[in-house]
């Protein structure tokens, strides 16, 4: 392979380099076959036994001596690890072929010195200069063919044979080098890679890839046509080479299927790369850092990550929205893998910023919070972007451990205090993971269904949403993907399964495998939004929910959006009749809501209240017994404490230290060893009626009656 790419390096002859790429493809996509085709990661490497504090570095960027000096600060603080060359493909691969790893080892040698382990990363969302200098045509393009700048990140197109070929030389070559290195315990593929689903990338590889990724999904242009409707204003094709990547979501079949080719493009881009690092020697366990859109829960990721990472930059303001969204984003993170861990692999120290800066700076509290909620959550690793500072080049950079000196932030001692706390706490917070015992079903193919059809401006809140309402009840939550959920003995170990707003939900091996559950003595609660369409974005002929009859006993013809109208119609409510629940609710996603058709054995446990006669008195949840257990099936969605309130009375209550549910802003997340964590995300005290004392195991304190959270006050109780 590496004569075919170095004799392509030296060709001018463009048809001689499109059949030399067209070879190359061909190889790749065979190799990506026989790896898709293996068995999934299902025993993890050996995660590390400590508890992973630290930081990202460059010691690229500083004398030997700056590096001692950085490294003691570190030991000081009690760092236990550094993300070192994520971004140093072009320092470290100086030229084709040509390697500098002495800087690198040397490095790596101080940071052992001090018993300090480090995480190596493939660097590949930066390629050298040389690389598209050599070969611009490796570059992204726009649909006008203009080329993106090769000095901008993730400027590379992850489908071009030449930058993929580039990757596996530079990877196979880093690996072979540290593979026994004593300070590398872990390995970081890419950076942030998600950016990149939102791309339409028009250079040929990628829409060469484009055309052959359609033909394996749909096989011909006619079952495209078919699945995705295309006799729709008269959009049937002929060819498969007919249909260009969509740039818009108003081409909203296309754009789906375009977000699940570069999930599919990134996913075996990870895959081909762990190939790479294991063919080098390397035994480490590997991971990534995920942004938003993540994709640690898709079974692709399997194959190629040992453990989820993710990017944690904290809310800066009061916005208990988007504290629901960073907590579901942990508990996904943490179920993706069997062994309830994972990584933070950036956080904020200080402001943040660009060439300039972005945030005011936390206080102490606050800070202290943001650092502690990922660890309430089960997070074994928290390292800060950045230890040391970028002064200049395109991206300076506000935040960090260090200054641009070299010395001490004057918020070090705060990464000293907490770098104690880890010390003290390593055993426990390894050892005693988030108890969770209801789950919750979600996954690339279902968020990027509701992503491209929201069908309402809030119907995209309910999974978070979902999460947070059992966090403020204090049950342990986690995620299960479309495919693991079909596995009952996943599903064990839980004994209440949340559907939210899945609109592609249509596996019949997911129905039967729920069923299941249910007849067992499980509790299953459905949501709107949920079976609207088929898998390619179709909306379903025989009714939403069709496929899901035999577990909910209902069927939804039709849906309106029955908000209130100025002067003409009041809000619509929700009228529950359900033992202690006397709440006449208030349906949210601005009155939306299911026109359900309801089975004779089904109960009917809410009604619609109305001035308009279409909906008022029509069935708003139900209720079905299946063997041992029940169905709900909810035809509206609420923010009230209805919902709660009904899990609560199915019997579905984690702790009985405190009276459930806690305040809006307050998250409560159990512990295997009876321990609990509160943490209080917003600016404002919040009161917790506690049944029982209890001590606070970072203040020490005794914890009882009714107490008043400070703002960003955080509780661990035993």
């Amino acid at each position: 392979m590496s004569t075919i790419y170095w004799k392509t390096m030296c060709s001018n002859d463009r048809n001689s380099l499109n059949l030399i790429m067209t070879i190359i493809s061909l190889i790749c996509l065979a190799a990506i076959t026989v790896v898709e085709a293996s068995a999934p990661n299902q025993n993890p490497r050996q995660l590390p036994n400590r508890f992973l504090y630290g930081a990202s570095v460059y010691p690229e960027l500083q004398t030997s001596e700056q590096q001692d000096q950085m490294l003691d600060y570190f030991k000081r603080a009690n760092f236990t690890v550094v993300r070192v060359v994520e971004s140093s493909w072009g320092n470290v691969e100086t030229a084709p072929g040509k390697y500098d790893f002495g800087w690198v080892r040397d490095f790596l040698d101080k940071a052992h010195q001090r018993g300090i382990k480090a995480i190596l990363g493939t660097s590949t969302y930066i390629a050298p200069q040389w690389l598209s200098a050599k070969h611009p045509e490796v570059l992204v393009e726009s649909s006008s063919g203009h080329r993106k700048h090769p000095m901008l990140r993730k400027a590379s197109c992850l489908s071009h044979p030449l930058y993929r070929e580039a990757c596996r030389r530079y990877i196979r070559a880093i690996g072979k080098e540290f593979k026994d290195h004593p300070a590398v315990i872990g390995w970081q593929l890419d950076n942030e890679i998600e950016a990149v689903l939102g791309y339409a990338c028009y250079n040929p590889a990628c829409d060469k890839a484009w055309h052959e990724w359609l033909e394996k999904i749909y096989h011909t242009p006619q079952e495209l046509n078919e699945k995705l409707s295309l006799t729709s204003w008269g959009m049937r094709v002929s060819s498969f080479d007919e249909i260009p990547q969509p740039d818009t979501v108003r081409l909203p079949a296309l754009s789906l299927a375009k977000l699940r080719f570069r999930r599919d493009l990134i996913l075996n881009f990870f895959i081909e790369q762990t190939k790479t690092l294991r063919e080098a020697g390397v035994q480490h366990w590997i991971t990534t850092d995920s942004t938003n859109n993540a994709l640690a829960d898709d079974p692709l990721s399997q194959q190629a990550l040992d453990v989820a990472g993710l990017n944690n930059y904290p809310v800066a303001g009061e916005n208990p929205g988007a504290w629901n969204v960073v907590a579901y984003r942990m508990d996904m993170h943490r179920s993706a893998y069997t062994h309830a861990k994972f990584l933070v692999m950036e956080t904020t120290i200080g402001g943040t910023g660009t060439t300039k800066m972005l945030r005011t700076a936390p206080t102490r509290d606050q800070w202290r919070m943001w650092m502690l909620q990922p660890v309430a959550y089960g997070a074994t690793g928290l390292m800060y972007w950045s230890g040391n500072r970028w002064r200049g080049g395109h991206w300076p950079h506000w935040g960090g451990v260090l200054d641009w000196t070299g010395k001490p932030e004057p918020d070090y001692e705060w990464v000293v205090e907490l770098g104690a706390f880890f010390k003290k706490w390593n055993d426990r917070l390894l050892n005693a993971p988030v108890l969770a015992n209801a789950v919750v079903l979600t996954d690339f193919d279902q968020r990027s269904a509701l992503q491209v059809f929201q069908h309402c401006p809030e119907s995209n809140y309910i999974l978070p949403g979902c999460m947070d309402m059992l966090h403020r009840m204090g049950i342990g939550v986690d995620t299960i993907n479309g495919k693991d959920i079909t596995n009952e003995n996943r599903l064990q170990k839980y004994s209440l399964v949340i559907i939210p707003a899945a609109t592609a939900l249509d596996d019949p091996r997911v129905t039967a495998s729920l069923k299941r559950f249910v007849a067992k003595g499980g509790h299953l609660l459905i949501t709107p939004f949920t079976a609207y369409q088929d898998w390619h974005g179709i909306f379903r002929e025989d009714g939403f929910g069709a496929n899901l009859t035999e577990l909910t006993g209902t069927l939804v013809p039709t849906v309106r959006r029955m908000g209130a109208v100025a002067k003409v119609r009041k809000n619509l409510q929700v009228r529950w009749n359900y033992p202690n629940i006397d709440i006449l609710s208030g349906v949210a996603t601005q009155g939306f809501c299911e026109l359900m058709e309801v089975d004779m054995d089904v109960k009917v446990i809410a009604r619609f209240e109305s001035d308009e006669p279409i909906i008022n008195g029509k069935p708003a949840a139900t209720e079905k017994q299946i063997g041992k257990g029940k169905v709900i099936k909810l035809g509206f969605w609420c923010w009230d404490e209805s919902i709660p309130n009904l899990i609560h009375q199915l019997g579905h209550v984690q702790h009985d230290v405190f009276t459930t549910p806690a305040p809006s802003g307050v998250q409560v997340v159990p512990r295997t060893d009876k321990s609990i964590f509160f943490v209080n995300t917003s600016n404002t005290l919040k009161t917790i009626k506690f049944t029982k004392s209890m001590t606070d195991l970072l203040s020490g304190k005794e914890i009882s009656g009714e107490h008043s959270m400070q703002a960003f006050e955080v509780l661990w109780l035993q």
